[in-house]
């Protein structure tokens, strides 16, 4: 457990040999770009520092995990193919038991993922042919009728605008847990430790960040906001300090 993986079975390694890797964003050119997939890697099983590690970097190096809670994410643009990946918990290899796993020819067990088919969803690009030529529109749509078939409408409803209806939600709409936050959005600038060669550069935030409003736990009676923003390519982040009454 404790040496990297050097021998997957046949599939990973043809992928890995046709070119089945993967880069951070902003290492490939605008054409590999097209054909990679932002994939999120998740831990869920506890631990203080996770690092994770795969043929998509050929296992050259442990790239430290983000922590968010219990949980660590990491974003990796994947080249498209079949890759094995695992983790580093606390120095100790290990794999995710809730996640696909495959055996190399040592009998090692890691995780695995195939983004070969991924297609991206680019919208109902049908929709204003439909619209124009008078086909029925989605349920639901603000331009569809909300009455029966063939139901007066009313001249004073503007059917751009949104559709009102007096259909009750079930009761397990009141009991469900609140979706999670897009691990995209716990990246930000505020959680990431400044570099020890020069403590006055920042890493250049991800777009989805920005123009978000963050605040962190109140602690010693000070509550601090920070929120990023972006003018053309400059980034500046404003951080608030606001006592707390005591």
């Amino acid at each position: 457990p404790g040496r990297t993986p050097d021998a997957m079975d046949t599939d990973v390694d043809d992928a890995v040999a046709t070119g089945g890797g993967g880069s951070a964003a902003g290492d490939l050119s605008e054409e590999e770009e097209e054909d990679t997939v932002p994939t999120v890697f998740k831990w869920e099983h506890g631990g203080r520092r996770v690092y994770i590690t795969g043929t998509f970097n050929g296992w050259s190096r442990q790239i430290p995990m983000h922590r968010s809670g219990n949980d660590f994410t990491y974003i990796h643009n994947l080249r498209r193919g079949k890759h094995a990946f695992k983790f580093i918990v606390d120095d100790e290899w290990r794999f995710a038991p809730d996640q696909p796993t495959v055996a190399d020819i040592e009998g090692r067990i890691n995780n695995f993922i195939d983004v070969s088919d991924f297609v991206p969803y680019t919208g109902d690009k049908d929709f204003e042919e439909r619209a124009s030529a008078g086909m029925p529109l989605p349920a639901g749509h603000p331009g569809r009728p909300s009455g029966p078939p063939g139901a007066p409408v009313d001249p004073n409803v503007d059917p751009e605008g949104p559709l009102f209806t007096h259909n009750l939600p079930d009761l397990d709409e009141y009991t469900k847990e609140p979706p999670p936050l897009p691990p995209h959005l716990r990246h930000i600038i505020l959680n990431k430790a400044p570099q020890l060669t020069d403590t006055a550069s920042l890493p250049v935030p991800q777009h989805v960040a920005l123009n978000h409003l963050y605040c962190t736990a109140i602690k010693d009676n000070m509550m601090v906001l920070g929120i990023t923003q972006r003018h053309k390519t400059k980034f500046v982040t404003t951080v608030y300090y606001s006592p707390c009454a005591s």
